[in-house]
């Protein structure tokens, strides 16, 4: 039996070799780990009040006494990108898209990861519970960490990048994967340029929401080409009368 099992374990493996998703989930699996590592160091070091967070202060006090009126009213209007309520209509306008080209997997995956990564992210506020910095351009009484304008746009963003270059060819692949690093990197600086975060709770934010990506898109790419579908009546089937 021993013997048996060990067979049949190394042919599971030759599969999973073979398989053309294997380097897509090995990929993303990898995101997955690293992001929570770095979302734990991260938190350790604000949980233990280390050096980091005393440099948060710091860097925010210098980012706002360097601030210009003109680029606070530019990242006024950038940090929108990480709205959750606009986000939801961009994911909303997407998915009504996919489903009516036979695509709601797709559509399916991006709502999860908008959704998932707010809900999630407000319970981790919630449970952090970390005062915002004082010097803000904007005032807000939530909570500070992690960063859900970070986390949001991190995990919609990559979870479009990933559902929209999946059938593009590599130049397109390439366009598409840096507009999201851009759009990501700039909501993460807006809210550190309007003081409304520390520098930690933007990286924590963006761990997060990667890992959250991630872990959608691992499913996504398991069970991506299956599952859910809409029932669809044949032409000639709704042309018919009805008694």
């Amino acid at each position: 039996m021993p013997f048996a099992a060990a067979i049949e374990r190394h042919r599971s493996i030759g599969r999973l070799a073979q398989d053309k998703r294997a380097p897509t989930l090995l990929a993303l699996l990898a995101i997955l780990v690293a992001s929570i590592f770095v979302f734990a160091n991260i938190t350790e070091d604000y949980l233990t009040n280390d050096p980091l967070v005393d440099w948060d202060v710091r860097f925010a006090t210098w980012l706002h006494s360097h601030a210009s009126d003109s680029l606070v009213t530019f990242f006024k209007v950038v940090t929108w990108a990480g709205n959750s309520a606009l986000l939801l209509v961009v994911v909303g306008a997407l998915a009504v898209v996919f489903v009516r080209r036979g695509r709601t997997n797709d559509a399916a995956v991006l709502i999860l990861a908008l959704g998932g990564a707010g809900v999630i992210n407000a319970l981790l506020k919630l449970v952090f519970q970390r005062p915002r910095p004082e010097l803000a351009f904007v005032h807000l009484e939530t909570y500070s960490y992690p960063s859900g304008h970070a986390a949001v746009a991190t995990a919609t963003y990559t979870t479009v990048a990933f559902v929209l270059a999946r059938r593009s060819g590599m130049l397109r692949t390439i366009a598409i994967a840096a507009a999201a690093i851009v759009l990501i990197a700039l909501v993460g600086f807006s809210r550190l340029y309007l003081g409304v975060h520390y520098l930690s709770d933007v990286m924590a934010g963006t761990c997060f929401g990667l890992a959250w990506a991630s872990l959608c898109l691992i499913a996504y790419t398991l069970y991506g080409d299956r599952g859910i579908r809409l029932p669809r009546l044949s032409a000639r089937a709704s042309a018919r009368p009805q008694p």
